[in-house]
């Protein structure tokens, strides 16, 4: 199996556009077809990669996905043959005293996937800096094992002649390949994720972004895109994993709920129905009639207040959804819009207003943030998805929750902090076939798991 794969790296800076996403875009506006990857948990990273390049995003993260196994099933089954697979993933960032330090995600998702690492380092102060910055870096990757780094690229280079100095710095120091630089006038001020989340302001936030890549693009060997593509296939023989859950849920249709609101967890979900055999269609927030013929139907995670409006006060819309959990058909609330099921819910602004009453809890937003703690959940008594001493993993996002009232919700699972097992709450609630949780899961996480609950209507 042939999958050309790499690695982009880049360093991030506290209130700056990720240099990556601005090298994804260009890529793709220089007409090569991608299939982009992004080391998560990133609910920013996704929302804005998806919204800047048009393309779905599939978020890799070895803790959620449970093992490796699962990690590298995923990726084989999300991956293409015939585009330019690339994770995006943060490098590290710059601490006191020319000090960097390095995030643990790059290199090991480059060891995992056995690819190469391209860093992607901030260059606008002295080369001298800036190249012992790189070597710190370079070292640090190689500590973690044997990781080929062959290139390197620069962002925020201020001019031609200060590349020219960075070169020859860097060149003294570490024998990697310059591939080009992103010049300082491209750099973007990143905007908010709640801008990114709203109809009314997505596009004009990622206008500056898309117009950068344009630019980049455009620009007669500013990057030499093709270098991409030859390091990409430097270990681009894959060996195959085993997929004994491949298509075992074939013939049955998965509705997926689309909103802006809706989209910050990649299209992991959707891959997985695919992966089990089942058909996915869309179910947009505005139809008149919303798909009835569905097997089971899916509510991706996001900011839920921001499709308030269109779930609850829309005619129709709301009894459809309620019917859903009714009728016993199969439904999973993943993450932000559980609060909105609930007795009433709390707007960031302290407005309260009711829920849909089917669950006996009160819901709480606050302002969306990147604010998210992994978190790993275990069945109290075994249920709908879970057998005893089954788990699940994802996390928990800190502008969505749900304030339980006392054993009156029920709760089904026991959330606890990954390692030291320390308790952390309760989640998870049912109503027939319906499972509702605030926590973002990682349903890779329990492959098995997920299709028990999806063939439930077929026994």
């Amino acid at each position: 199996m042939i999958i050309p794969r790499l690695v982009i790296a880049d360093e991030r800076r506290e209130g700056a556009v990720p240099p990556g996403v601005i090298l994804a875009a260009a890529l793709k506006g220089a007409g090569h077809p991608l299939k982009i990857f992004c080391a998560g948990p990133d609910e920013y990273l996704v929302r804005l990669t998806t919204l800047v390049t048009g393309e779905e995003v599939t978020v890799l993260d070895p803790f959620s996905c449970g093992s490796t196994r699962v990690l590298k099933t995923l990726f084989q089954f999300a991956s293409d043959s015939g585009r330019l697979n690339i994770v995006l993933a943060p490098l590290g960032k710059r601490g006191d005293d020319d000090g960097f330090v390095l995030f643990p995600q790059a290199p090991e998702l480059s060891r995992l996937l056995e690819c190469p690492l391209i860093p992607v380092v901030f260059a606008d102060s002295s080369a001298t800096m800036i190249a012992r910055v790189l070597e710190k870096t370079v070292s640090g990757i190689a500590a973690q094992g044997e990781i080929p780094v062959p290139a390197v690229l620069f962002a925020s280079v201020l001019n031609p002649r200060e590349f020219q100095l960075l070169e020859i710095e860097a060149g003294r120091r570490i024998p990697l390949l310059s591939l080009g630089y992103i010049p300082k006038l491209l750099e973007r001020n990143r905007s908010s994720l709640l801008e990114l989340c709203l109809d009314s302001m997505a596009e004009r936030a990622v206008f500056p972004v898309k117009a950068a890549a344009s630019q980049l693009a455009s620009i007669p060997g500013q990057i030499d895109w093709n270098a991409l593509w030859g390091f990409a296939r430097l270990n681009q023989e894959w060996t195959e994993v085993p997929e004994p859950f491949r298509g075992k849920a074939a013939g049955l249709t998965v509705g997926v709920v689309t909103h802006n609101g809706l989209e910050l967890e990649g299209d992991n979900a959707r891959r997985l129905f695919s992966y089990l055999g089942c058909s996915v269609r869309k179910i947009f927030l505005d139809e008149a009639n919303p798909a009835l013929d569905v097997n089971a139907v899916y509510v991706p995670h996001g900011p839920g207040f921001l499709s308030a409006e269109k779930i609850l006060a829309r005619q129709g819309m709301r009894e459809w959804f309620s019917g859903l959990f009714r009728s016993r058909k199969v439904v999973f609330v993943n993450g932000g819009a559980a609060p909105l099921l609930g007795e009433s819910f709390e707007l960031p602004n302290g407005k309260q207003y009711e829920g849909m009453n089917l669950f006996r809890y009160r819901g709480k937003y606050g302002m969306p943030s990147d604010d998210l703690k992994k978190v790993e959940v275990s069945s109290l008594e075994g249920d709908i998805l879970l057998n005893l001493g089954e788990k699940l993993r994802g996390y928990l996002p800190s502008y969505a929750s749900v304030i339980n009232p006392g054993d009156a919700a029920q709760s089904l699972w026991s959330v606890k902090e990954p390692g030291n097992g320390k308790e952390k709450g309760f989640s998870g609630w049912s109503q027939g076939y319906g499972v509702v949780t605030d926590l973002c899961i990682e349903l890779w996480s329990n492959v098995e798991g997920i299709y028990r609950w999806l063939v439930l209507r077929k026994k």
